[in-house]
């Protein structure tokens, strides 16, 4: 099945954030309360954006499950001077995952996918295995299924379907027996999306338009499509081996678009959040099965939630809560995605560079500034 990858609503949503880059944030006036933490956290992010000497680099807080603030620091684009906004979209990497995670969740509330089901029943042209893996296999990493090798990871094959990548590593042995180890495979999830594709009967793009992006009104996320003209995109950047900044390498994300292909905003994250919060995506038994620390065959805990990493941050001052996130690192961009929906507080991080970026630092920063203004006594008991 082609893929059509111009879905997006570029142009006009495009077009109005360019008119508002003048703007350096956003506030929602009902959280008017937190304004008086915004000048520290600033002060912290510029400081630190010009410490790691990244090129540019987009926040989004979400507190009381409400986006609250969101800012660029530094450039979009280098070379023709553009400044990051909070509107600035970004290759997302691995948090790519979770996004289409969601899709895959959505189809198992309904009955249509079972978690424990051999993927071979949604995907008849996976070849047998030693062991059959199962749909929970895929979302938990523990199917055996390898990932990246060589230069795959800057692959600049262009594939036109789902079902094509699948030829790069559907005939190599598996690492181990599903379910008895956890090994990260971005390759697993080039699986998540056919099964979405294969069971709802629509292109991987057109379901997550209809059944994710849009119902989480996250106007500026889509398939990265090189081809196209699109207004607001960061350009690439990586580090040589004296560190300093050059333009990424040619790289086409059509071999893991599940895994690693998704271009999206910080503030689209943050509004995916509040999705979620408000019941917008999935059931609330759904949403806690996904945050729900899964076990390997021997009974021990992998780590991982269903697409979700999942664990319990634990704060300076003796305090913890519970942490379901992810990270990303795509060619070219960092990302990370922290989300406390015990209390409905988010953020979202992206550099527009890979290597010599530390973002857990920024998140830690940013997640104490707020933490102490208050903004985790929004606490409320979610799934």
């Amino acid at each position: 099945m082609t893929l059509s990858l111009s879905f997006r609503r570029r142009s006009a949503v495009r077009l109005a954030a360019a008119l508002l880059t003048l703007a350096p944030a956003i506030l929602t006036p009902v959280h008017a309360q937190t304004g008086a933490v915004l000048d520290s956290v600033r002060a912290f992010v510029q400081a630190e954006v010009a410490r790691q000497g990244l090129p540019g680099l987009s926040i989004a807080v979400v507190v009381d499950d409400q986006l609250v603030w969101s800012q660029g620091f530094g450039f979009a684009d280098l070379e023709s001077g553009d400044r990051a906004t909070g509107s600035t979209f970004y290759r997302i990497g691995s948090v790519s995952k979770p996004v289409v995670g969601t899709a895959l969740m959505q189809l198992v509330e309904q009955g249509r996918v079972d978690l424990d089901a051999d993927i071979r029943t949604y995907i008849p042209q996976w070849p047998a295995k030693p062991w059959p893996i199962t749909v929970r296999h895929l979302v938990t990493h523990t199917s055996g299924i390898r990932h990246y090798r060589g230069d795959e990871f800057n692959s600049m094959v262009r594939y036109d379907d789902l079902v094509a990548p699948l030829d790069i590593f559907k005939d190599d042995p598996l690492l181990f027996e599903p379910g008895t180890r956890f090994s990260y495979s971005t390759y697993g999830f080039n699986l998540v999306a056919n099964i979405v594709e294969n069971v709802s009967g629509l292109p991987i793009e057109v379901y997550m338009h209809r059944y994710v992006f849009e119902p989480a009104w996250m106007n500026d996320t889509g398939m990265e499509d090189k081809v196209e003209i699109q207004a607001g995109r960061a350009a690439y950047y990586d580090r040589d081996r004296e560190g300093r900044l050059v333009n990424s390498p040619y790289a086409d994300l059509s071999n893991k678009y599940a895994g690693g292909g998704i271009t999206s905003t910080v503030e689209d994250l943050c509004r995916l959040h509040i999705a979620y919060a408000r019941g917008r995506m999935m059931k609330p038994e759904t949403e806690a099965l996904m945050y729900t620390n899964q076990l390997l065959k021997d009974g021990s805990l992998g780590g991982y939630g269903l697409c979700w990493r999942v664990e319990q941050a634990r704060f300076p001052d003796g305090g913890s809560a519970r942490l379901v996130s992810h990270s990303g690192g795509s060619m070219g961009h960092t990302t990370l995605f922290h989300r406390f929906p015990d209390q409905g507080f988010a953020v979202a991080i992206i550099s527009n560079v890979q290597g010599g970026v530390n973002l857990g630092r920024i998140m830690t920063g940013v997640t104490t500034l707020f933490r102490q203004a208050g903004a985790f006594e929004h606490a409320r008991r979610r799934p």
